[in-house]
C-alpha cells in the first residue's frame, strides 16, 4: 500500500515521432499569419503531442470559426485595416485554444524528457502561406 507512494508518475516512454513545439511559440505565427496558421500548426503539434481526436476538432473547429469571422468582417467593413486586425485578433484567440489544449500534455513531454523543436522555419511558412491563403480568400469571396 505505501509503495505506490515512491514509484514515479511519470513514466519513461519512448520519444514520439517528431518532438513537440512550445505552444506558447505559436502565439508568432498566429499573431502574424492569423488564424489558419495558428490553427494548422496547432493541429500539427496536437499529432505530435498525441492529443485526442475531440482535442483535435476544437482546434480545427476554432480554425474554421477564425477563418469564418475574418471573412465576416470583411465583408462587413471598408479598407483593409479591420480586416488585418480581425485576423490578429481571431489568430491570437484560436492560439488561445490551442495554448489551453496542449500546455499540459507538452509539460508531461517535457517531463519525460523530450525537449522542444524549433518552430522558426514552420512558424515563418505557416504565417506567409496561410496569411496569403487567407488574403486570397477575403479578396475572392468577399470584394
Amino acid at each position: 500500500m505505501h509503495d505506490d507512494l515512491f514509484r514515479p508518475t511519470i513514466r519513461e516512454q519512448p520519444p514520439p515521432g517528431k518532438p513537440p513545439w512550445r505552444p506558447e511559440s505559436i502565439v508568432y505565427p498566429a499573431f502574424f499569419g492569423g488564424p489558419l496558421a495558428a490553427a494548422t500548426l496547432g493541429l500539427l503539434n496536437g499529432h505530435r503531442l498525441a492529443l485526442p481526436a475531440g482535442q483535435l476538432a476544437a482546434i480545427a473547429g476554432a480554425g474554421v470559426a477564425g477563418v469564418a469571422a475574418r471573412i465576416t468582417v470583411g465583408a462587413f467593413t471598408e479598407g483593409n485595416s479591420p480586416v488585418r486586425l480581425a485576423g490578429t485578433v481571431c489568430g491570437l484567440l484560436v492560439w488561445l485554444v490551442v495554448l489551453s489544449l496542449q500546455r499540459r500534455p507538452f509539460r508531461v513531454a517535457t517531463l519525460r524528457g523530450h525537449g522542444p523543436a524549433r518552430l522558426i522555419g514552420p512558424g515563418l511558412l505557416a504565417a506567409i502561406v496561410c496569411g496569403l491563403f487567407e488574403a486570397l480568400l477575403i479578396v475572392v469571396l468577399v470584394r
